[in-house]
Formats: C-alpha cells, sequence, structure tokens
C-alpha cells in the first residue's frame, strides 16, 4: 500500500519533482553501494596489512632463535606490539611476553606451518586478535611460535572512514540533488514557456505562436511542430469562418427579396403567410451565423462608448409589449456601461426574445447596481430550465428536451450570442438557480461611473 502510494505521488508529480527525485535517489544508492565497497576493501587492506607485520615479526623471532641456539629467553626480549608466546609440546610454556603459564590461543598438537587467524575472548583482552602460529625450534625441541595483535587499529580506522563517508554522502546527494533540480529546471524552462503560451491560446487567437529556443534541440523541434500545427489550425478555421460569412451574405440578399415580394403579394393565403415565417425565422438564422462568424474571426465590432442600459431595457421591453406580452419594468434603474451599445442591445433582446417566446402570462425586467456591476434581469413564467442543463442552454443551437426547446421561430442561437457579448464586455450572463417560477436570466456587466 505504501509502494502504490508513493508511485501514485510520483506519477502526478512533476517531471523536474520526478527526475530530481529519480536521480537523487540513484546517486544515494550508487554512493551506499560504493561506500560499502570501499569500507570493506579497506577492511581487507587492512587486516592484508596487519598480517604482514606479524609475519615479519614472527620470522625476526624465529631468526633471533637461530642466532641465540633456540634460547626462549629471545622471545621475552623481543619488543613490539601484542603478545609473543613460545609453547612446547603438552601445550608447556617456554616463553612469552606478557609472562602466562598457559597458552593464549589452544595449542592442541605443535604445528607443522605457519597459519592466521581472528580469536576473541581471550584471556589478555577481550578484544578481537589476529594471532599467527608458526613452527619454531628451540633448545629443548619443537615448539610453536604465537604472535598476536589486536584489531582495535582496524576497527577503530574503518569506524571513522564509515563515519567519513556516512556525513559525506548526505552532503552530496543534497548538493547534487539542488544541482539537477536547477539545471533540469533551466531545461524545461523553454517547455514551460511553450505551455503558457498554448494555454492562452484560444480560438480568437490563433494567430499566435509558441517560442522557439535558442538551442537547436529537441525542445527546439518541438515549438517549430507545434508552430506548424498551429498554422494548419489557423488556416482550417480561418477558411471555416470564411466559409460561414461568405455563406450568411451569399444568402442575406435572396431572402430579403423573396420576403419582400411576399409582403407586397396581395394574396394572403395560408401558404403565403407560412412561407413568410419560414423565410423569417431563415434571416434570423442567417444574422445569427453571421454574428457567430464575426465573433470567431474577432471582426465584431467592439468600439467603447457610454451605453445607457436603461435606455435599452425599456426599448426591448416595449417592443415585447408591442407584441401582446405583459412587461414589468417598474424595477429599472438608470445605469451605465461601456461598450458597443450595437451589441449590448443586441443581447438584452436575445434575452428579452427568449423570455417572452416562453412565458405563459407575463415576464419583468429589471436593472440595478450590484457594486462595481450593473445587472440585468430578465424573468419569464414558463416551465423553467432544468439544474441540469443551465450550462447546456448557452451552447450553439442547443435544445432541451422539455416543453421549453418548442422555440417558435428561434434559430438556438440567441443564447449563445449573448453570452459571447456579455463576455466580450468583460460580464457573464447565468441562470439564476434560486428563481423557481420560471426562468430567470442575469446579466452582469461592469459599471460606468462618470
Amino acid at each position: 500500500m505504501g509502494n502504490q502510494g508513493l508511485g501514485k505521488r510520483l506519477s502526478t508529480a512533476s517531471i523536474r519533482f520526478r527526475i530530481t527525485a529519480l536521480a537523487a535517489a540513484a546517486v544515494a544508492l550508487v554512493l551506499i553501494v560504493a561506500a560499502t565497497a570501499v569500507i570493506i576493501v579497506q577492511r581487507r587492506q587492512t587486516i592484508s596489512n596487519l598480517d604482514a607485520s606479524l609475519v615479519s615479526r614472527a620470522t625476526d623471532i624465529v631468526t633471533l632463535l637461530a642466532a641465540n641456539n633456540g634460547s626462549p629467553d629471545s622471545v621475552t626480549g623481543a619488543s613490539g606490539e601484542g603478545f609473543v608466546q613460545l609453547v612446547a609440546e603438552g601445550s608447556r610454556v617456554l616463553a612469552g611476553t606478557p609472562a602466562l603459564d598457559h597458552p593464549i590461543v589452544p595449542i592442541p598438537e605443535l604445528p607443522t606451518e605457519q597459519s592466521i587467524g581472528t580469536f576473541t575472548g581471550l584471556v589478555v583482552d577481550d578484544d578481537a586478535f589476529r594471532v599467527l602460529t608458526t613452527p619454531a625450534t628451540t633448545a629443548e625441541g619443537p615448539a610453536a611460535l604465537i604472535v598476536g595483535r589486536s584489531l582495535d587499529e582496524v576497527t577503530d580506522g574503518i569506524g571513522i572512514l564509515a563515519a567519513s563517508l556516512a556525513s559525506a554522502i548526505p552532503v552530496i546527494v543534497i548538493a547534487l540533488t539542488i544541482v539537477v533540480w536547477w539545471l533540469i529546471g533551466r531545461t524545461l524552462a523553454p517547455v514551460e514557456a511553450i505551455r503558457s503560451e498554448v494555454a492562452d491560446i484560444g480560438a480568437t487567437r490563433l494567430d499566435s505562436r509558441v517560442p522557439l529556443p535558442e538551442s537547436r534541440d529537441e525542445i527546439h523541434r518541438l515549438a517549430e511542430t507545434m508552430n506548424a500545427m498551429l498554422d494548419r489550425l489557423e488556416h482550417a478555421v480561418g477558411a471555416q469562418q470564411q466559409f460561414v460569412a461568405d455563406a450568411s451574405h451569399e444568402l442575406r440578399s435572396p431572402l430579403a427579396r423573396i420576403r419582400t415580394e411576399l409582403e407586397i403579394e396581395p394574396v394572403e393565403d395560408e401558404t403565403i403567410a407560412s412561407v413568410r415565417e419560414e423565410l423569417i425565422g431563415l434571416q434570423h438564422l442567417v444574422s445569427d451565423l453571421l454574428q457567430l462568424a464575426r465573433f470567431d474571426a474577432r471582426q465584431a465590432n467592439s468600439r467603447e462608448e457610454v451605453v445607457d442600459l436603461d435606455d435599452l431595457v425599456f426599448r426591448e421591453g416595449n417592443n415585447a409589449r408591442t407584441e401582446g406580452t405583459a412587461v414589468d419594468m417598474s424595477a429599472v434603474a438608470a445605469v451605465q456601461t461601456t461598450g458597443s451599445r450595437q451589441q449590448l442591445g443586441r443581447a438584452i433582446r436575445n434575452l428579452v426574445e427568449n423570455a417572452r417566446s416562453h412565458t405563459t402570462g407575463s415576464m419583468a425586467l429589471s436593472l440595478y447596481e450590484d457594486g462595481e456591476f450593473a445587472v440585468v434581469t430578465v424573468a419569464d413564467d414558463g416551465p423553467g430550465i432544468p439544474a441540469d442543463q443551465r450550462d447546456r442552454i448557452f451552447e450553439r443551437f442547443a435544445r432541451l428536451d422539455d416543453a421549453r426547446s418548442q422555440d417558435a421561430g428561434g434559430t438556438g442561437l440567441g443564447l449563445a450570442i449573448a453570452r459571447e457579448i456579455a463576455e466580450r464586455h468583460g460580464g457573464l450572463i447565468v441562470v439564476d438557480e434560486d428563481y423557481t417560477t420560471g426562468a430567470k436570466f442575469v446579466l452582469r456587466l461592469p459599471i460606468y461611473r462618470s
């Protein structure tokens, strides 16, 4: 469970963090293995040097015995660290330093060749000793020469080495981690610049391009590939927008002529009336498509001017009244904003027309100040909007499944255009979640104070 949690955290961490963590772990592992190997090799080398000194001392004593005709006193006179004993057959001590009447190490029988081993718990000391046993010849006959030396020097030296390495490894790992973190950050800086630029590129900024790093490496090629992709995307979107704009322009003129001819036609039968309604709907659709094409192509006029929102609200409310809809505008106050009067008027008109097409009795318009925002509300007493559809209703050509989808002559683009206009003016449009007797749209725009 712990390993899975660690793996999950690493998988969600940044590349910089993951590489740094893996590099630090790898270096720490390598240093630990190397330090262990150094300690083992150093211990073996130190013990080997100690064994060489024991062999040299034993050789000197054997030479001294031969020079003194095998006198045991030669052993007593031999100075040096550790201990020396000359043991005859039957474990009888002939001489030694320190003077003891029994062998320091067990001698069940006299040795025939030289041997070296490690012993602990000896009578001379509780420490570990390296002991050499070799055959010797004395005046009393064959004997065993025992030479020993404590391993304290080896243990102390290895302990100092291990402590030094244990202190140095964390410092090295931390220093290397800092260096790797800095190097990776510097290496990935162009990638972050590319990511930041791509995050800001939207449908209205397809002419933007990601920065090209100076180095001719993989990141440079990635930036070139992304810029080539943006070139293709801009061309494709531009072609689509141009097609919609061209189609809209081409449709507007013949539709206007057909509507004019039908309206001056003296015969008013059901067929002509039906065709007139269809043509009016097509004109609205073409107009909406053209407006959206201008938005997408950033060609919509957004000339800044001071706009009296109350004038726009009263105008659209009065238009709805002329269509036979009861409209309450008693809560409309004088509030100003800045932007395009034409676009803001269209946004309010789309909201009013949407409410009028769904109201069953009356609708209400209001305008008031709320802090730094001017708030326009359009409420109807229709079937309302389901909670899970309150965002989707602003999508282009959105249609709901309930009674509110029955738009008489609607194009399904009115609310999408209204939200686009609001966002272009630094505002927003939402559906009031607390309104339960129908639907209530809330348009918020930055207020203008002279």
